[in-house]
């Protein structure tokens, strides 16, 4: 059977530290198989930098703390342990939760009541007068009596409903309470000794059944409002407008939060399983990568959405070439190519410009409702989301702040977790801003009141 010959190091290599690496390495090379598994059982959970393997060294300036020869198991594992990753999977784990949070809060969101105010309401007397001058009079008088017809059949029927409401209340109605008091008169004449106790006792039970009947009239009203409410808004913007909308559509909403989801939790499962094996980790990273594409095209949505609501053509064509650009940046992400490290650099430019392709719509956006002091809120909200963006961005570019103390930074604070911080911040500030444009929509009545 032949035998591999393998060079032997020299005392002088021994006494250089690259000589002492090369003596482990050749040493853990010529050992047996089965000795090989064994010391690797026993092996440290952590590896640095020298020793890690080629594919998870990202950032020369994290000297300790890498994970290395990982499955999916132990990579599960190690999420509850401490190592340069940790900061990187709950970070964005952490952001994940929150986006869940956010989507149901959206969803259970009442819309916002319609407030006019001076300038749209005449615009909307405007809109009336041009109204009446291209209908007939029978049209108009017969839209304000089918809002008035629907108006008094959700009244009436509430009136009927708690009506009845309350004379299904068997032991909750007045005329037992009137009947307890007559029998409370008598018992404080027939009886003296006892009057007093047995006045308390009644005087318990009627403030029990008018408490009880109470709180069950306000629920029941409660609900009975809301749904008049809801019915009188609609009533009102179909009157006013028949292309208003309100509510306004909560798609766009969506979209953001699910892209958000994605993102994060896609970054926390790829930094997770990047120790194991290196097509795996290779595969992993692509998917990153384009979790981080997909978060910035879904964060267009919104605000083109509601800020071009009353100009569909406007609003398709940013959407489709912020589609389009979204989609080449993600062909981009998957190359063979960009997932070297040397192309640390330029990944954080591309997702960078993409990012600021946002500005085009966004400032026309402004310019077209230059009037609504709620557009201004949402652009500065966004213009500080940006500057938070591209300051994450610079940072996990330049390595800092690693690069200024090697070895500080190892398991907390290094850049790549400062990046994953940003990213989650500045999308909640995204959310808001969102939110703001969604809040005006509702309450100007979508397109009720044109652009001032």
């Amino acid at each position: 059977m032949p035998v591999t010959q393998r060079r032997s190091v020299s005392a002088a290599d021994l006494g250089t530290d690259a000589g002492k690496k090369k003596a482990v390495i050749d040493a853990a090379i010529s050992a047996p198989a089965r000795k090989r598994r064994s010391q690797s059982s026993k092996a440290p959970f952590l590896t640095s930098f020298d020793f890690a393997p080629e594919h998870v060294k990202d950032n020369e300036y994290i000297l300790r703390g890498y994970r290395a020869g990982h499955n999916f198991k132990t990579s599960i594992t190690s999420v509850f342990r401490i190592h340069n990753e940790t900061g990187n999977i709950w970070t964005h784990l952490a952001g994940f939760i929150i986006f869940i949070c956010l989507t149901v809060a959206t969803f259970h969101l009442r819309p916002a009541p319609l407030t006019l105010g001076a300038d749209a309401v005449a615009a909307l007397e405007s809109r009336l007068a041009s109204l009446g001058k291209r209908a007939s009079l029978y049209d108009l008088v017969a839209s304000a009596e089918t809002w008035e017809r629907n108006l008094r059949r959700y009244s009436t029927d509430t009136l009927e409903i708690l009506e009845e409401r309350l004379r299904s209340i068997r032991h909750h109605n007045l005329g037992e309470v009137s009947s307890l008091a007559d029998s409370l008169g008598s018992s404080i004449r027939r009886y003296s000794a006892s009057g007093k106790a047995k006045l308390a006792q009644k005087g318990a039970i009627i403030e029990e059944k008018l408490t009880t009947l109470g709180s069950e009239v306000s629920s029941f009203s409660s609900v009975a409002l809301h749904e008049a409410e809801t019915a009188l808004h609609n009533a009102l913007a179909s009157v006013l407008s028949p292309g208003s909308q309100w509510p306004v559509s909560r798609w766009p909403m969506y979209v953001f939060t699910a892209g958000a989801c994605l993102c994060l939790f896609t970054s926390a499962v790829c930094h997770v399983f990047g120790c194991c094996a290196a097509h795996i980790a290779s595969i992993m990273w692509r998917f990153d990568y384009a979790g981080i594409a997909i978060l910035i095209v879904a964060s267009f949505f919104p605000p083109v959405y509601y800020g071009f609501l009353c100009r569909p053509g406007l609003r398709a064509m940013y959407l489709l070439i912020t589609s389009v650009l979204g989609a080449s940046t993600l062909s981009v992400t998957l190359m063979d190519r960009f997932q070297a490290p040397s192309y640390h650099p330029y990944r954080a430019v591309l997702f960078v410009s993409l990012g600021l392709w946002g500005i085009v719509p966004i400032t026309h956006g402004m310019i077209i409702n230059a009037g609504a002091k709620e557009v201004l809120a949402a652009m500065q909200l966004d213009a500080l989301m940006g500057i938070i963006y591209i300051g994450g961005a610079a940072l996990y570019a330049t390595r800092v702040p690693e690069r200024f103390k090697p070895g500080a930074f190892d398991m907390a604070f290094h850049s790549h977790q400062l990046f994953h911080v940003c990213v989650v911040i500045a999308a909640v500030i995204h959310y808001k801003a969102s939110h703001g444009l969604l809040r005006w929509r509702d309450a100007t009545g979508g397109c009720m009141a044109l652009e001032y």
